[in-house]
């Protein structure tokens, strides 16, 4: 007799994802990541203190860091822990609090390519996030010192490192040299 493979829900990953390391939850199945290392977490937080220092100054919205879980997908589940986010308080009002993973689609989703990560995983993962709802994904390459943004509604565009990205539509008045997120 076959035995049916059991599927892990958002809630059940929940409660055995915080003994079990860096991981994020994959159609139901849970897949271990390598821990991000010193550049990679450097790089999280220029972004997240710039985008948090933009939205705290304008009173709109929270930044999430450190792979904040997102519920991306449903049936079979889908958690993916984004690098940095950014969700307004139109989307999560300030009285809201949230307990667990985050189940509304930020604004934003960061994520920066890691050792071992390919385009083809962030390819799918930003494909997941706008999905989702999210407005636009950011994957920042460290190789390349570039920024790919990726929306819904037309062809991804590269950011240079000598250039500004800002997007007035979902980060008003935000606007920043791409350079300063790698910056040591």
């Amino acid at each position: 007799m076959a035995t049916i493979p059991t599927l892990t829900t958002a809630l059940e990953f929940e409660t055995i994802c915080r003994t079990l390391g860096p991981c994020e939850l994959v159609r139901g199945e849970v897949v271990q990541l390598s821990p991000g290392g010193f550049g990679h977490s450097r790089i999280s937080i220029n972004v997240g203190f710039a985008l948090e220092d933009w939205a705290r100054s304008r009173t709109c919205g929270r930044v999430i860091t450190n792979e904040a879980g997102i519920i991306v997908e449903v049936g079979p589940d889908t958690v993916r822990g984004a690098d940095v986010a950014f969700i307004s308080f139109t989307r999560l009002p300030k009285s809201r609090r949230v307990e667990g993973f985050l189940d509304v689609p930020p604004e934003l989703v960061v994520e920066i390519i890691g050792k071992g990560q390919g385009w083809r995983d962030m390819v799918e993962k930003a494909g997941e996030y706008l999905r989702m709802g999210v407005d636009r994904v950011w994957v920042l390459d460290p190789e390349s010192e570039r920024v790919h943004v990726f929306r819904s509604d037309s062809e991804p565009v590269i950011v240079d490192r000598d250039e500004r990205i800002a997007d007035a539509d979902i980060l008003p008045g935000f606007s920043i040299e791409v350079s300063e997120f790698f910056a040591d």
